[in-house]
């Protein structure tokens, strides 16, 4: 899709293909691993599709106009705080702030559980097609 042509606030359908060489926009900085990582994933797909609801345009990914958005996803990913009492107890120092970082279970089955979650990305226009 053309750059002039996408709305903040529309919803569109992200089409990403081999041809469409998601590596080329990895970074490897590593304050983006998160976004290298989903990067790479799509590097390995022979097709992928979302649905993504664009929050900015006017961006630049590795030279080319791109736009921000919003997409939900569904994860069993969870990551909280460690409460400074619990961390006590726990024999660490106080002076550090920890997060604890896992999958959600269900205690009683053990069952992995998705929640909805959104997603914030920046990916090339070329890549959105109107629903």
């Amino acid at each position: 899709m053309r750059p002039h042509d996408v709305e903040v606030g529309q919803t569109y359908r992200v089409r990403i293909t081999q041809r469409d060489n998601p590596a080329r926009f990895i970074t490897g900085d590593p304050s983006k691993a998160e976004a290298d990582l989903l990067m790479l994933s799509w590097t390995l797909e022979a097709t992928h599709e979302f649905d993504l609801t664009v929050t900015a345009t006017g961006q630049v990914l590795s030279g080319e106009p791109a736009v921000t958005g919003v997409r939900v996803a569904e994860t069993s990913r969870v990551s909280t705080p460690l409460p400074p009492e619990a961390a006590e107890r726990l024999g660490l120092p106080t002076d550090v702030d920890y997060v604890v970082e896992g999958v959600l279970k269900d205690a009683v089955t053990g069952q992995i559980v998705s929640r909805p979650t959104g997603e914030t990305m920046t990916l090339p226009c070329a890549w959105l097609r109107p629903l």
